[in-house]
């Protein structure tokens, strides 16, 4: 039995969404951290992760070329929901003044660091110290706007996954590739520390961990950059 999974930020943790490719059985699953993930009972082959992989030793207008050209992707209203990430010097910072700091330190131009980024610094720090390159080949950066993208025909979505129009799309949109048992997967989410739009994103980066699996996953950008540990700058789709 194979199974894949896509894994999205949510309150003091992750949200997972299992599916096993082969029974078309689906999961939904809170972890502390990434490890529970790799380690769950399923074993994973591959993971699609909403979150920075690879970074910047030197701040750059618009982060890596890689957030870059999926906001290009996505447009003005999608695209503001991809973050330039900090650079890795700002990582152990224990506030959001010396985070930025740090950022604007790292290079003569002095980029500084959003304080929504700053907020998911604790998720890109953990993954940051588990990452390997030889990890990186079944672990990969996604971003579920770009997925839903993908299966929107290529276009971006122009409705938030915070509004119930938004939240519905992104259901349709995963039905259509998996089924009406995403619906009730998704009805059955109820309050805690997951919410439904943090399965539906986990559920658009499985849908991308699928692509992953296959070998059609591709990444947004090209060519792709390496970091100074030998991280791969990408976002695939």
């Amino acid at each position: 039995m194979t199974w894949i999974a896509g894994v999205d930020g949510c309150s003091g943790g992750w949200a997972v969404a299992l599916r096993n490719v082969h029974t078309g059985e689906m999961k939904l699953r809170y972890a502390g951290d990434l490890c529970d993930v790799v380690e769950a009972p399923e074993r994973p082959e591959v993971i699609g992760v909403d979150i920075p992989i690879g970074l910047l030793e030197e701040a750059r207008p618009g982060g890596r070329l890689c957030d870059e050209a999926a906001r290009a992707h996505l447009g003005d209203l999608r695209g503001r929901s991809v973050f330039s990430p900090p650079v890795r010097a700002a990582l152990d910072a224990v506030t959001y003044e010396e985070a930025d700091r740090r950022n604007r330190a790292s290079s003569p131009l002095g980029i500084g660091l959003s304080r929504q980024c700053f907020g998911i610094v604790p998720k890109i720090r953990a993954v940051d110290q588990w990452i390997t390159p030889r990890r990186q080949k079944w672990i990969r950066e996604v971003h579920p706007e770009l997925s839903l993208a993908a299966l929107n025909g290529g276009q971006a979505l122009t409705v938030s996954k915070k509004t119930s129009d938004g939240l519905a799309l992104r259901i349709r949109l995963l039905a259509g590739a998996w089924g009406r048992n995403v619906e009730s997967r998704v009805a059955s989410v109820h309050e805690g520390p997951i919410a439904k739009d943090d399965v539906v994103d986990a559920l658009a980066a499985c849908w991308t961990a699928e692509r992953m699996l296959a070998g059609s996953a591709r990444p947004i950008s090209t060519p792709t950059v390496v970091d100074a540990r030998g991280l791969r700058m990408e976002i695939v789709v």
